[in-house]
């Protein structure tokens, strides 16, 4: 048996046998992308820095597209949330490079000579069904809005103190978006917006949609 596999199997048996009460986290011993289920039997109880190290371990000692998924799932531990504390642990600067670097190449690969199905050309086309290009950066403000509201916004029950109101009002001072105005469709856009949506890539040069 890979090392690697038993190493992961004594965390597993080692979990299972103890008590534990201090922060744990959920693991699915054969994980979901794997096939296993959300049956008991396949969930074990594990330390935070016990499941970053299964996780590891799990690319290790799996091979081919099971190895990619592990290797993103891996470079996804270290999100958290306010209901999830992670680690208080370090990952170096090389393994997290590591991680880093894998996950490029295997989305690459996935990615190389991609074309969408006309299903999914279907859907992308809907899903921007009655948006401009003018109204993306509403749409981003009021999701922004949305999602950082009551409790789950960082200034939720604060207010800025008369100083910090003023060194903002000072910063701002004399502050004004640089703008220009694009050659194809002669809107006056930030500049920003102006290298994301216009110029080469503006839907009115003639370069790009010939008649």
């Amino acid at each position: 048996m890979n090392k690697y596999k038993k190493y992961y199997n004594a965390i597993v048996e080692n979990a299972r046998i103890q008590d534990r009460t201090c922060y744990i986290e959920k693991h699915h011993i054969v994980p979901r992308s794997l096939g296993g289920s959300d049956d008991t039997s396949n969930i074990v109880k594990l330390t935070a820095r016990e499941h970053f190290i299964c996780h590891w371990l799990l690319t290790k000692f799996t091979t081919g597209i099971n190895k990619g998924k592990m290797i993103k799932a891996l470079s996804l531990m270290r999100s958290e949330t306010k209901y999830q504390k992670r680690y208080s642990t370090k990952i170096t600067a090389r393994v997290y490079e590591n991680i880093k670097v894998e996950h490029a190449e295997i989305i690459r690969k996935q990615n190389t000579g991609w074309q969408p199905t006309k299903e999914q050309r279907q859907k992308i086309s809907e899903s921007k069904m009655g948006k401009t290009r003018d109204s993306l950066p509403d749409l981003w403000f009021k999701k922004m809005r949305e999602r950082y509201k009551g409790e789950d916004n960082p200034m939720y029950g604060k207010t800025h103190s008369a100083e910090s109101k003023r060194k903002m009002s000072e910063s701002a001072k004399g502050r004004k978006a640089k703008r220009t105005v694009c050659e194809h469709c002669e809107k006056d856009v930030a500049i920003n917006i102006y290298k994301q949506w216009h110029g080469d890539k503006c839907s009115e040069n003639k370069a790009n949609n010939p008649t």
